[in-house]
């Protein structure tokens, strides 16, 4: 019997985990896990879905933002998505008040040194009106 790492269990690769991979590699917008779950073709359980989530983030594959609403959004961004990836935190997120759209923006912003403070990662939503919402209206 060969017993895996706790680092191999983390990264290991079930047809969901290529899936959710898959389906945030090609999605234009953030995604909820409950968005996540409706559009994967199998019924798999949330509970699954938020751990699977879990660990592409602590493993650096994917981010996520804190809603307006309080809801977790999870991204590829473009550098997340380069060979190998390259992950940045401090790219700016927008979220549409009207369709609830969020998105990873181009931009970064510099983080500032703090004394006596060491920054893991920082969470930057912008809250506005998306173009197209903004088109619709007029």
């Amino acid at each position: 019997m060969i017993m895996k790492t706790a680092e191999e269990k983390k990264t290991r690769n079930t047809k969901h985990q290529k899936a959710v991979l898959e389906l945030l590699k090609n999605a234009t917008k953030a995604l909820t896990a409950d968005e996540i779950r409706e559009k994967l073709a199998d019924n798999i359980n949330k509970t699954t879905v938020y751990r699977m989530l879990d660990r592409f983030v602590e493993a650096g594959k994917i981010h996520f933002v804190t809603g307006q609403n309080g809801k977790s959004f999870y991204a590829l961004c473009k550098s997340c998505k380069e060979e190998p990836p390259k992950h940045i935190h401090n790219h700016l997120h927008f979220q549409c008040e009207i369709c609830g759209k969020v998105e990873c923006l181009p931009e970064t912003l510099k983080v500032p040194q703090l004394d006596n403070y060491t920054i893991r990662e920082t969470q930057l939503l912008l809250i506005g009106t998306c173009k197209r919402c903004m088109n619709s209206t007029n």
